[in-house]
């Protein structure tokens, strides 16, 4: 452990180097952790290996408390699966807000699996496939003596390659034990009592947790707020299917299974997913088989009379919704994310072409080939509350004359059919044009424009037609908003391909 004393004490910022090793970047998160305690993920540059590491600042602490997640962190960098995101090093430092405990980990740039699905669950295969592989690393973890004790969708990160990362082994746990104990050291009441549960079966309640989220988008226990939460009925059934049509009823049971203590450690949770169909993360979605001909005309005579019911009411419900309706222009929608699902002329159910966000890069050949690296993944993470944002420039929309455009090259890793683009960006105004081609370009020019838009709102969609397959997507921005500074910028919240 390394201790920092300085005689001033300097504020948790940017700059700030950490053991003089650890230079902080960006604020990522903040958790309180209780009403003194307080937890912040950094991004940080480790300025020996030049490499970006994360680093979570806790405030607060105690002195038993800071033992506590220093033993912790030990214990949990003894842990080698490679799905665990690996403890680095641990400290503590004076700073204005006082005396800090910090933990470096390394970095990994991928959304969480809140944040994917906040946007659509997972389809029942692949939330298969990403609780499985949690549960194997926790099985790894639990031989190693460690158990994770607080694992939430914010904790499992979805690189690109297909393989769930975790965050917090131990760790988080000894933070959250370590808030409640200042929680009843400040008089606050008796803080969160100890889960009635024993480390493995509280590992394999809360996997059970992450299958019903992966599988409905909802957070069905009460120790974590980051996702909707499941009405007190529909928690004490714990059954995902009461919530979404389309997951099987053996998926369903292992879910409350685990849930409801039924499964006893993370083994056993492996166990019973192994058997369920599951599909590769990084896996492109398979079409869904057309019917036979006989199974139409055996359906035909069902289907069609509840159609022609359902098309009289939506028709008298759409006459009926528009009488005192607001006029268009006076309308203020609120921002949202670009929909998952969508409509294009001759395919009327376009989905998203990816489950897992593809690989993408800012893409500037003109001038220092990025702009903005590190958050190019902010674009796809399913979170309109952040984004990814070009440099700043000054004299004209047209890049202050330096250069023709930068955008976003997205790598679908094989053709894939798109039929529409939709973006949400930071401002309106923007010239955007759409590009695809199957060979990596390095210029814009390399990639024919299959959809654009001039004076683009801050939500667009965009038609390609005729429908285009290709593997390279560039998402090229020809002119920018003016900034409320009076300089030019855009950024994009949230992109995605459908087909």
């Amino acid at each position: 452990m390394k201790r920092a004393e300085d005689a001033a004490a300097p504020p948790a910022a940017r700059g700030l180097v950490l053991d003089g090793r650890y230079r902080l970047d960006q604020v990522r998160t903040e958790h309180p952790l209780g009403p003194s305690v307080h937890g912040v993920l950094w991004r940080a540059v480790d300025q020996s290996l030049e490499r970006k590491v994360a680093i979570l600042l806790g405030t607060g602490l105690t002195a038993a408390g800071h033992n506590r997640v220093v033993r912790a962190a030990a214990r949990a960098s003894a842990v080698t699966d490679g799905r665990f995101v690996r403890i680095l090093d641990v400290g503590q430092v004076d700073l204005d807000s006082g005396v800090t405990t910090w933990i470096a980990t390394e970095w990994v740039e991928a959304p969480s699996l809140a944040a994917t699905v906040r946007g659509e669950p997972l389809p029942p295969d692949v939330a298969t496939e990403v609780v499985r592989q949690c549960a194997e690393a926790l099985v790894a973890a639990a031989a190693a003596g460690c158990h994770h004790g607080r694992l939430h969708p914010d904790q499992v990160l979805l690189p690109v390659n297909g393989v769930p990362r975790i965050t917090g082994l131990e760790v988080a746990s000894a933070l959250a034990t370590a808030g409640t104990a200042a929680r009843r050291a400040g008089g606050a009441g008796p803080g969160t009592p100890a889960p009635p549960f024993a480390p493995a079966e509280q590992d394999a309640r809360h996997l059970g947790a992450l299958l019903f989220a992966a599988l409905t988008g909802r957070w069905p226990l009460p120790d974590w707020l980051g996702l909707p939460s499941v009405d007190g009925r529909l928690a004490r059934q714990a059954r995902p299917r009461v919530i979404r049509a389309g997951i099987g009823r053996e998926l369903d049971t292992i879910t409350h299974q685990a849930l409801t203590g039924g499964l006893p450690d993370a083994h056993a949770v492996v166990r019973a997913l192994s058997v369920l169909p599951s599909r590769p993360l990084d896996a492109p979605p398979e079409p869904p088989a057309p019917p036979g001909e006989s199974a139409w005309s055996r359906w035909l005579w069902r289907v069609v009379p509840p159609l022609v019911v359902v098309a009289i009411g939506l028709t008298g419900w759409a006459v009926g919704s528009d009488l005192g309706r607001v006029p268009g222009p006076a309308r203020q929608p609120h921002a949202a994310l670009p929909p998952a699902r969508a409509s294009a002329s001759g395919a009327p159910h376009a989905t998203l072409v990816w489950h897992r966000p593809p690989a993408i890069t800012s893409f500037d050949p003109e001038g220092d080939g990025q702009e903005d690296e590190d958050a190019v993944g902010l674009a796809v993470d399913r979170d309109a509350t952040t984004a990814w944002e070009s440099a700043t420039y000054r004299g004209n929309p047209r890049f202050g004359g330096l250069k023709s455009g930068v955008g976003l090259l997205l790598d679908l890793h094989r053709p894939t059919t798109v039929r529409v683009a939709e973006l949400a960006l930071t401002a309106a105004g923007s010239d955007v044009e759409i590009r695809a081609g199957d060979v990596r370009p390095q210029q814009a020019a390399d990639l024919p424009v299959v959809a654009s838009r001039a004076d683009a709102g801050d939500h667009v969609r965009l038609d390609v037609s005729p429908p285009t397959r290709a593997r390279y997507w560039l998402v090229w921005f020809t002119s920018l908003p003016r900034t409320p500074a009076g300089d030019y910028q855009i950024g994009v919240a949230e992109l995605a391909l459908l087909g």
